[in-house]
């Protein structure tokens, strides 16, 4: 089994039919990594609301989990304009400090929701968890949060260089286009964009929706579009990133190339859609 250090935030969501849930994508890159067979730790940041309770409660159930204690837990209200899932910015927590492993993880998945984990804290976990690959979700430093506002995405060039600098020293980083700012159309010119900010380390991995994903490997001589093998409809499709950046982070720790490994991510997304018809 492929052990894998999650980190991230936990959100309560607030929806427009006065319901409320614990999300953020500890959980759905929890449960994926669980149909992965990998064996989990979560490390997280959250208060004490009884949303955040259950919440916890199912990150203890998928693995090990280490719950650093805060005032409040991230938390966001959902609603709808125009057909387009908008969220509001209701509260925000503490930042997420390194662990402390005595079994460093092979591969570790960095996914915050909000400014739970600033950049200084991108290397510092690095350095404490050890890990053989490491997978940034760069949505959470691309967003634009006011207490009360709509979270809107920030520019490349308003992310300060210093988190450039920390996300360049990753193995991996994935973003959908719908975290960037400057969404021309053209995803060539959105990879072209993030590799002249994350230099040659990482594998870029821009993910398109139902549309697939393009791959910006290092190693290849140019990027590349890639189509899911079929395009799954009439389901949320929440998670679906999350999903896709530990099955990413899970596939290089087990010596997957990046093309491979991205295919099977997608895959892994796939099912993760079909299963929810039942």
């Amino acid at each position: 089994m492929t052990r894998l250090l999650i980190v991230g935030g936990l959100t309560i969501d607030r929806f427009a039919d006065g319901t409320s849930a614990p999300g953020g994508a500890v959980i759905h890159s929890g449960r994926a990594a669980i149909a992965e067979d990998a064996e989990v730790t979560i490390l997280t940041v959250a208060g004490d609301e009884p949303e955040a309770a259950i919440g916890l409660r199912e990150l203890s159930e998928l693995g090990d989990l280490i719950h650093q204690r805060a005032p409040s837990t991230v938390t966001f209200g959902h609603d709808e304009i125009d057909g387009r899932r908008v969220l509001t910015y209701l509260a925000g927590t503490g930042p997420i400090d390194p662990p402390l492993l005595t079994d460093p993880p092979e591969a570790a998945l960095l996914a915050p929701i909000a400014d739970e984990l600033p950049a200084g804290a991108i290397l510092a976990v690095r350095d404490a968890a050890r890990p053989r690959v490491t997978v940034i979700i760069i949505q959470g430093w691309l967003r634009r949060l006011r207490i009360g506002d709509l979270v809107r995405p920030v520019g490349l060039d308003e992310v300060p260089p210093a988190t450039w600098e920390a996300f360049a020293a990753a193995d991996a980083a994935v973003v959908s286009t719908e975290d960037l700012a400057e969404a021309s159309g053209d995803p060539f010119d959105a990879i072209r964009r993030l590799r002249e900010r994350l230099g040659r380390r990482p594998i870029v991995v821009l993910t398109l929706g139902q549309g697939g994903y393009v791959l910006d490997d290092p190693s290849a001589d140019r990027a590349v579009e890639r189509a899911p093998g079929r395009v799954v409809e009439g389901v949320p499709t929440v998670g679906a990133g999350d999903t896709f950046g530990v099955a990413l982070a899970i596939q290089l720790a087990r010596g997957d190339g990046a093309a491979a490994a991205a295919t099977a991510a997608t895959d892994r997304v796939i099912r993760m859609l079909e299963g929810r018809r039942s």
